[in-house]
């Protein structure tokens, strides 16, 4: 059950959705006939009944009836068993009663719950009988063969508990039977119309004669197009190849170069510095490439592994036949190159120009590696080197010294700079004075346009065209825009021509290829046919196979269904027969010892010899307090008029008092306002 437990969020407020939901489930999976109507208008029993056949069917040991049965009963055993299917509702007696009462607010979210996760809570129910701890009360947990009992339960439910969880998954990683028999059916289809068509074809090609000449050359033909895609392949790799090790050995010239010129005595120690530095930069992106594509490869074979170790375990029995099949292998391979080599003639051999090549390459290409690690022995050496003066003029010149070198290259910098300056200045006066001159001329010739158009507009006035020169504008944009579209159509009608002129290649290019594949299609067909016509006879001698097989399996399973309800109910009457075995063990115990202590030969306590003596004063003391209690209870009675007249008299005292309080300090606050008016009397 460890592999089911968590908390599950469940919905405390169900609309109407939720109850459509839950009577389509009802409707499928239970064979009812319900609305929301009449789902809805159910009573209290019927709701009940309801949960019971959920219940059942999630588990065929449940058994309660809700006529019969002690309402406590059913809602101990409802509850219990909602616990076990996790569902998380708080188990109070409010909740209980509102059970019992089929409370919509509920019992809707409960069957909600336990439809819309009816697959999982069903996997629950069937685990929950092996893997429910079973309750040991504290009397019986001291016994040794009750510890025993408790401990190998405990080490069988771990036991289940990993069987079944690899079982889960050999279920997830092996295919559905349904979806192998639909693919069988569908490849045995497949099958029988190939062999149609093959017979079709051979029944065709049968009267055609230097048939089998024609299909033996195309045989060969197809052949020899194979092995040629096969040496350029090869071909692309060696030049592949070939090309890479070009590339290092240009590089490592490269390098070479670019020491012998850092060494040489023209050079200043910064030019030596600068030229280090940049190829350092050049190794770290080289470095950098060669870093990221080890790691794409390391992290390939990383996820290889990965997956191999996901794999189930191989067993040793595998191992050992795999490694026999290996061994074979190898003999047969071993002995098919001594007579590749007995049988192969060096003059016949096509392949010994690529070899001779390969070998040259390899040659060319250790050679070349020989030299980079030479080169970058030596490269290191100046690094050191240049790291040991470059602290030497750090400590004697200090960081912001400059050479001549850089102090004329700063000097050349500021030249061109000022140059440059004057340069651009001159051209930017020159550009003010044509803006000058434009902005003039565009006064001038808008002065003369408006006048113009001034004038234009009073010649349409006194000839009565109003608005001519506008229309004509219009006009002429028009046709402009008219001439841009036909423009544009004649460059798509162009491109559209040019489009078809290549379709029309292609096809004229592909149709041999076409009618070359059409020729394969049929042959393919004709086998294709006569694979069909066997394929058929074996699936019907396979369905009737599968028939009595399964007529077989059908028995069996009912026999084995009989046999373990058979051997469940055993488990049950010796269970229940070992409980009260046990139980009679201990009432047999506890009777001998009381006869030991009637007889003396033993004590329960210091205070009592035998549980009937302890029991005796028990029912002493119980009999003494009982008529105490009676006492007092008398008392009581004789009392209570008394005491109920006295405070009665009391509580009439108390207000007496409180109204002559009241009088007392009123009469006390006349006095002083008395007292308060002859005192300002006096004084006025």
């Amino acid at each position: 059950m460890a592999s089911y437990s968590g908390e599950q969020q469940v919905k405390t407020v169900i609309n109407t959705d939720d109850i459509k939901d839950i009577v389509a489930i009802l409707n499928n999976k239970f064979n009812e006939n319900y609305s929301l109507v009449s789902f809805d208008e159910q009573n209290q029993f019927e709701f009940l009944e309801l949960l019971n056949k959920i219940f059942t069917h999630l588990d065929s040991r449940w058994t309660i009836d809700v006529k019969v049965d002690n309402q406590e009963t059913i809602i101990y055993k409802i509850t219990e068993y909602l616990r076990i299917l996790n569902y998380p509702g708080q188990f109070d007696d409010k909740w209980s009663q509102s059970v019992l009462i089929a409370d919509k607010k509920v019992i809707y979210p409960i069957f909600h719950y336990l439809l819309t996760r009816y697959p999982d809570l069903e996997k629950r129910a069937y685990l929950a009988k092996y893997l429910v701890p079973v309750f040991v009360p504290d009397e019986f947990q001291m016994d040794n063969d009750i510890k025993t009992c408790v401990d190998q339960i405990k080490d069988l439910q771990a036991q289940f508990q990993v069987h079944h969880q690899s079982l889960e998954q050999v279920q997830s990683q092996s295919m559905n039977p349904d979806e192998l028999k639909k693919d069988i059916t569908q490849f045995e289809q497949e099958r029988e119309q190939l062999l149609n068509k093959i017979s079709n074809f051979k029944s065709k090609v049968s009267s055609k004669p230097n048939f089998n000449e024609l299909l033996e050359v195309t045989n060969m033909l197809r052949r020899e197009q194979e092995e040629e895609a096969r040496l350029q392949d090869k071909l692309r790799q060696q030049r592949m190849q070939l090309d890479q090790t070009d590339q290092i050995l240009l590089q490592a010239q490269q390098r070479l170069i670019d020491a012998q010129k850092s060494l040489a005595p023209d050079n200043s120690p910064e030019q030596m510095l600068m030229a280090l530095r940049n190829e350092v930069k050049r190794n770290r992106e080289i470095s950098k490439d060669r870093l990221g594509f080890d790691l794409k490869e390391r992290r390939k074979k990383l996820e290889q592994i990965e997956r191999l170790l996901a794999e189930p375990p191989i067993t040793l029995n595998e191992l050992n036949n795999l490694e026999n099949t290996l061994m074979a292998l190898r003999r047969a391979v071993n002995q098919m190159e001594d007579k590749l080599k007995r049988e192969a003639k060096p003059e016949d051999d096509k392949l010994t120009i690529y070899k001779q090549q390969a070998q040259l390459v390899a040659k060319k290409k250790e050679r070349a590696v020989d030299d980079i690690k030479k080169v970058e022995e030596e490269q290191q050496l100046i690094e050191k080197e240049v790291f040991k003066k470059e602290e030497q003029i750090a400590k004697e010149r200090g960081p912001n010294y400059k050479t001549k070198g850089e102090f004329k290259e700063y000097a050349n910098q500021l030249k061109d700079k000022k140059f440059q300056y004057q340069k651009l200045k001159d051209e930017l006066k020159g550009l003010q004075a044509e803006r000058a001159i434009l902005e003039r001329t565009e006064a001038i010739l808008r002065k003369q346009k408006n006048e113009l158009l001034k004038q234009q507009q009073e010649l349409e006035k006194t000839h009565g065209v109003v608005g001519y020169s506008k229309k004509k504008e219009g006009l002429e944009k028009l046709s402009e825009e008219n001439q841009q579209a036909n423009l544009k159509k004649g460059q798509t009608l162009e491109e559209i021509s040019k489009i078809v002129n290549e379709i029309q290649a292609q096809i004229q290019l592909k149709r041999p290829l076409i009618q070359e594949q059409l020729a394969e299609i049929k042959t393919v067909r004709q086998q294709y046919s006569e694979l069909e016509q066997e394929h058929k006879q074996k699936k019907q001698e396979f369905d009737r196979i599968m028939l009595g097989v399964e007529s077989d399996q059908s028995s069996l399973v009912n026999e084995v269904k009989k046999l373990r309800e058979e051997v469940y109910g055993l488990d049950r009457k010796i269970r229940l027969n070992k409980y009260n075995s046990e139980i009679l063990e201990i009432k047999i115990q506890r009777l001998n010892d009381e006869g030991e202590y009637s007889k003396g030969s033993k004590q329960l306590s210091s205070q009592s010899k035998s549980n009937a003596e302890m029991l005796q004063q028990r029912i002493l003391k119980l009999e003494e307090n009982i008529k105490n209690l009676k006492q007092q209870r008398e008392q009581v009675k004789e009392n209570y008029e008394p005491s109920l007249r006295q405070m009665n008299y009391f509580s009439d005292l108390k207000k007496i008092l409180n109204v002559k309080f009241q009088q007392l300090s009123n009469e006390q606050g006349q006095k002083q306002q008395m007292k308060a008016g002859a005192n300002r009397l006096v004084i006025g």
